[in-house]
């Protein structure tokens, strides 16, 4: 089980469990378990979309395009990652 995933959190989200995964910053949770992340996709857009918990790893909700596309500080936030 995952561990408790708090807002402002960045977690590792994967299209399978032997991908690598992107990094995705936490912006909501749902009451359903559901987070709305945002990612930078290919490194060329800021994207917000929903992920659930699979069991074993964190996956997009949806299949095919669905996010949004992020502006202004949450754009930058994501852009810069969850490095230090």
């Amino acid at each position: 089980m995952e561990k408790k995933i708090k807002e402002g959190e960045w977690i590792k989200i994967k299209s399978d469990k032997n991908s690598q995964g992107i990094d995705g910053y936490v912006f909501n949770i749902f009451p359903d378990g559901t987070l709305s992340v945002g990612y930078y996709q290919n490194n060329l857009k800021a994207i917000k979309e929903d992920v659930i918990w699979n069991g074993s790893f964190w996956k997009f909700k949806y299949e095919g395009p669905n996010g949004s596309y992020l502006r202004g500080a949450e754009e930058a936030l994501v852009k810069r990652g969850p490095y230090k």
